[in-house]
């Protein structure tokens, strides 16, 4: 018998078709069939309406029997048709007790690898749409060489944050629940590859157009984003909309949209820059909040000399020189930095 509500949970839980378990129960059977008479004459019905599930031997009819799996004698047929005619089949019933044990024991192993070989290829598909999405999971181990294992609710499965894309520091509790973004899907033998991320530059933008939704809706536009993880970020952003202030937009009352995003990144900084086409007023935006008194490009390259005062050096430098690294990164110009002396002009004259 089959049990149809099984069938449906089946379905509705593991997302596995149930004709697609119906057909399995089906080259299931015929497998046990084989390897029980050794042929391959078997035939299956299965009636979802009474939830049965027949096995037959599909037999010859012939005047003189040579092979009792392949043939039946006309005598014999008699019992089941009342077409006899000699070359016709008919379907013998075979009941399941007929079929071996090892037999058996073949057959559940092939129905359960089956099943789990074709729920990994749904999870597989399924997962592999949400590359490039932020979902919420339960973290649940910390693995082998650091890496973090997370529940990937509601499939059930668990991705895996490496070290490189883990915010350094940060203490992931277990059982805790964490937005992480899914960056890759990879196809294994033992099934779904997860791979996640809390480092990436992409993640920060997701979460920036959660809460900030003139960037959702594309009034404001995101530039660029770098980020040194746990310790400092840069987002530059630009509008087309003379009415909106893109930086304010993106800062919101108070702070309250970019500290919601700092919070959910372990109170990593960030720093919300206005774009600009010209080199000199971006680069200057981006050293924020250091404060620079000149900027100078270097003719014929990607470089520019930063001039700044003693008293704002230390915080246009930022700590381990995290402030300029980010600068040079969001603008795309190497940055020298130069000290100016107590008197100095922004052109390095007393």
């Amino acid at each position: 018998m089959i049990d149809i509500d099984m069938l449906r949970n089946i379905e509705k839980e593991e997302h596995v078709p149930k004709d697609y378990v119906i057909e399995v129960i089906r080259a299931t059977l015929r497998t046990a069939y084989r390897k029980t008479f050794n042929e391959h004459n078997s035939v299956v019905k299965i009636d979802l309406s009474r939830g049965s599930v027949k096995l037959y031997a599909e037999k010859r009819i012939v005047k003189k029997v040579q092979n009792p799996v392949l043939e039946i004698s006309i005598s014999e047929a008699k019992k089941f048709t009342d077409d006899l005619q000699i070359g016709h089949t008919v379907l013998i019933e075979i009941p399941m007790n007929m079929l071996s044990a090892t037999a058996v024991r073949a057959a559940r192993q092939v129905f359960h690898q089956k099943m789990l070989e074709k729920k990994r290829k749904i999870s597989f598909t399924e997962l592999s749409k949400l590359v490039g999405e932020i979902i919420t999971g339960r973290v649940t181990r910390r693995k082998n060489e650091g890496d973090i294992g997370v529940n990937v609710e509601p499939y059930n499965i668990e991705g895996v944050i490496t070290p490189e894309e883990a915010i350094p520091n940060e203490h992931l509790a277990r059982n805790r629940l964490v937005r992480v973004y899914i960056k890759d899907v990879k196809e294994t033998e033992k099934g779904p590859l997860i791979l996640l991320s809390r480092a990436c530059p992409e993640f920060l933008e997701k979460l920036v157009r959660m809460e900030v939704p003139e960037v959702e809706q594309d009034i404001v536009k995101i530039k660029n984003i770098v980020r040194e993880p746990g310790i400092r970020a840069k987002i530059s952003v630009a509008t087309k909309d003379l009415r909106v202030d893109p930086v304010g937009a993106c800062i919101g009352t108070k702070g309250v949209r970019i500290n919601a995003v700092s919070r959910e990144l372990n109170r990593e900084r960030i720093d919300v820059i206005r774009y600009s086409s010209d080199p000199v007023i971006y680069i200057e935006n981006a050293m924020s909040p250091g404060k620079v008194e000149r900027v100078e490009i270097i003719p014929g390259t990607k470089e520019a000399n930063i001039y700044v005062l003693h008293k704002n050096y230390a915080s246009a430098l930022g700590a381990n020189g995290v402030n300029v690294k980010l600068a040079s990164k969001l603008t795309g110009y190497a940055i020298h930095l130069i000290e100016l002396s107590e008197g100095d002009d922004a052109n390095g004259q007393r």
